[in-house]
């Protein structure tokens, strides 16, 4: 029988091969059950979120929600049209030219610990409508009731309205509330025309108005110029059209637009149905009341990289363990993660009160003094702690950071990854795989 050959040894090792496997394996298992706190304190969020969602309601129900404004449209009715529905139709006409100007200022209004910014806006508009062909008119609709003719102002939240007036010439028009329900245009105001104006007479318009989250006006001239200046200095501009001209800063902003019949959506003439529901859907332009730092929604994007974070962590400590030889118990590992998950809580928890940036600053010192402090007493190394700390510190920092990014936040969490899984392959290039 020939010699055995004699196998080639193994390099020494600080650690055994077989328990880093088992430690791996006990680590992913945390790191899976620590998702499932993470997830509770996702709920919490929604339900916090929830809670201010209701304030702001409450508070938009006494202070007036979101507002558009359309109008003054001539409505005149079309006799004897009585649909099968049981509407009625009318005859709307638009104003030959229409500007419209908007002075807006916002104060914040408190429900608990929620708060929500609150918006008057004085709202002052002049125009005239084109000379009618009442021939040609009844020619295309039907016998008109000219003598019940109205002037309407469409206001999708009349209970934001504080005070009107609407003069057409030399005459007052006489405003009464409309519901939505029974408006042709929906709700707002609406008064008789009075029997000494003219079309070629001007109308004009004064409307002092609170609202909440979203201002918009209708363009329903044929030649429409609207200009709007606020005290809010987060403008979102939406709807059918973007300004042609604004100008923002911290002390708020000014836009402007002007639009021609073309761009509008609808017609100078057109026929509609107190049945027909909201003919201006869609049609509006305006700004949104965004809020620059979404206090909830920050909190949420945390969450979502907080499974990050934990791994990270948690394969920090694995790896020290590699490099050291030193061993820590699973219940230590276990004690962190809950640090880690916890962070989050007193995160949302704080930032509710002194906001989110102070919040997170606060949450992050918190945690990472008292990881530090455990790690310290577990192992009596100052130095470990010293490193544990700084650790921590660093991934708060990241973790910051990338909620702070918008386009670049993808690359650079995808490069903190890359340095983590380089880190694990130094302290892991060691280990020589058995041989049986």
């Amino acid at each position: 029988m020939s010699p055995e050959k004699p196998s080639s040894p193994l390099p020494s090792l600080p650690f055994d091969p077989r328990s880093v496997s088992l430690r791996f394996i006990g680590v992913a298992v945390l790191i899976a059950v620590s998702m499932i706190p993470l997830g509770l304190v996702s709920c919490v969020v929604d339900d916090r979120q929830q809670y201010r969602n209701v304030a702001i309601e409450d508070i938009a129900a006494v202070w007036g929600g979101k507002q558009r404004i359309a109008g003054p449209v001539l409505v005149i009715p079309v006799d004897n049209s009585e649909s099968e529905d049981g509407g009625e139709h009318y005859v709307a006409v638009m104003p030959e030219r229409l500007d419209v100007s908007v002075a807006t200022s916002h104060e914040l209004r408190h429900r608990g610990i929620f708060e929500t910014p609150v918006f008057g806006a004085e709202i002052s508009a002049e125009g005239t409508f084109a000379d009618l062909d009442l021939e040609q008119l009844r020619h295309r609709f039907g016998p008109l009731r000219v003598d019940l003719a109205m002037l309407m102002m469409g206001v999708s939240d009349p209970r934001g309205i504080r005070d009107a007036n609407l003069a057409w010439g030399n005459d007052e028009v006489a405003l009464s509330s409309m519901p939505s329900h029974e408006g042709p245009i929906g709700g707002g105001l609406a008064g008789p025309v009075p029997d000494s104006a003219e079309f070629g007479d001007a109308f004009s318009l004064k409307m002092s108005l609170r609202w909440t989250e979203r201002f918009s006006v209708v363009p329903v001239g044929d030649a429409s110029t609207v200009a709007m200046r606020s005290t809010w200095p987060h403008p979102s501009f939406d709807g059918r059209l973007l300004p042609d001209a604004r100008d923002i800063n911290a002390e708020g902003f000014a836009s402007s637009w002007t639009t021609r019949d073309l761009a509008r959506g609808f017609p100078g003439v057109m026929r509609i149905s107190s049945r027909d529901g909201d003919h201006f859907e869609g049609k509006d332009f305006g700004f949104s009341a965004f809020e620059p730092v979404d206090l909830y929604g920050s909190v949420e994007r945390s969450i979502k990289y907080g499974v990050l974070f934990v791994v990270l962590t948690l394969v920090s400590v694995l790896c020290l363990e590699l490099a050291t030889g030193m061993r820590f118990h699973f219940v230590q590992y276990g004690v962190t993660s809950v640090a880690l998950v916890l962070f989050f809580l007193t995160l949302l928890a704080l930032a509710e009160h002194i906001g989110f940036t102070l919040g997170y600053v606060a949450a992050a010192l918190i945690l990472t003094g008292m990881i530090g402090w455990y790690a310290c007493g577990s192992t009596g190394n100052r130095r470990l702690a010293v490193t544990s700390f700084g650790s921590l510190a660093t991934l708060y920092a990241v973790l910051y950071t990338l909620l702070r990014l918008e386009s670049l936040a993808l690359l650079v969490g995808t490069l903190v990854l890359l340095g983590a899984l380089a880190m694990l392959m130094r302290v892991t290039r060691g280990l020589t795989p058995t041989v049986e």
